[in-house]
């Protein structure tokens, strides 16, 4: 299971820096492409400016840091996916056409395909978590 851990850790956590970095290149794109989900707009431009190092740094944590920390990004990303997911799925239930924003501009438009991507990557979060539990302590003296 290490092996499926460490390529769940290293897929999820590349995906999340590249993600971060990519928005960090230009705020007011991600502004803009926030603000076009019409959910909550009066929040695009602290998002724009707070969520990719967020991203970066979650990613990051979840390749590089010990199990522990491993889980907490792996909640945190779980729960930012969670946010994710909701905000794409009321711009398609609304019939909203919208670019995803997920890499910048340019990511195309959001589908129901977008939401069970996100759903994958929430299951991919769930069993990094799952994966990285503490194992049986010992209770030798």
């Amino acid at each position: 299971m290490k092996w499926l851990d460490w390529a769940l850790r290293l897929g999820l956590g590349a995906l999340f820096i590249a993600a971060g970095v990519v928005k960090l290149g230009d705020p007011t794109e991600f502004a803009i492409e926030v603000t076009n989900y019409r959910f909550l707009p009066q929040l695009a431009p602290w998002l724009a400016v707070t969520l990719p190092p967020v991203e970066i740094v979650l990613g990051a944590a979840l390749i590089l840091l010990p199990r522990d920390w491993r889980r907490a990004s792996a909640l945190a990303i779980g729960a930012m996916l969670v946010a994710f997911t909701v905000a794409i799925a009321q711009a398609v239930g609304r019939g909203i056409n919208v670019d995803c924003g997920c890499f910048g501009g340019g990511s195309g438009p959001v589908t129901w395909l977008t939401v069970a991507r996100d759903v994958a990557l929430i299951a991919a979060s769930g069993a990094i978590w799952v994966l990285n539990r503490p194992g049986p302590r010992s209770t030798s003296a």
